[in-house]
């Protein structure tokens, strides 16, 4: 099952916004679950930068719901960040999927926030978001906060295996 796999995403205009390769550990017909090892490399298109990160990072891609989670694993902490998006295309493996700005951070002390709400309130008019984008950001965004608060799948310790084996 281990293969690389190239996750691009793109802005609603689709513009590629950025783009990095991972390992693909797990795939069935709910997700797709893949791990970064460093020198791990985030191509930034939309900035113009290519971040380079010297630790590893699981990436849940959601295959029935438009969100993403990159748990960046320290050697003695983690932290979550989930990125609200469409559903993923996959294919010849590429995995394509569209921001859709709104991310939930869930900091090394579990504190859970979202972040660039004022990024989504320009491109909702820059992009000319239809309502059911908006729609489905702001359940996404119900959806998220639910499962993280209510420890369910991924947050009910799915990942705890994967992030001891990688902090040994």
């Amino acid at each position: 099952m281990n293969s690389k796999i190239l996750v691009k995403t793109y802005k609603y205009d689709n513009s590629l916004h950025y783009a990095w390769v991972s390992e693909r550990i797990i795939e069935n017909e709910e997700y797709i679950l893949l791990k970064s090892a460093p020198p791990r490399r985030l191509f930034h298109f939309s900035r113009n930068e290519i971040y380079e990160f010297d630790d590893y990072s699981l990436e849940f891609i959601s295959k029935t719901k438009g969100y993403t989670i990159n748990v960046d694993i320290k050697s003695t902490s983690k932290e979550f960040y989930c990125n609200i998006c469409d559903k993923p295309k996959i294919e010849n493996n590429t995995v394509t999927l569209i921001d859709l700005d709104i991310d939930l951070i869930i900091d090394q002390n579990y504190n859970a926030y979202y972040v660039d709400e004022d990024e989504f309130e320009i491109n909702k008019v820059k992009y000319k978001y239809p309502p059911e984008i908006i729609n489905s950001v702001n359940e996404m965004k119900r959806y998220l906060m639910d499962i993280y608060t209510n420890k369910q799948f991924p947050f009910d310790g799915f990942f705890n295996e994967f992030i001891n084996n990688i902090q040994k």
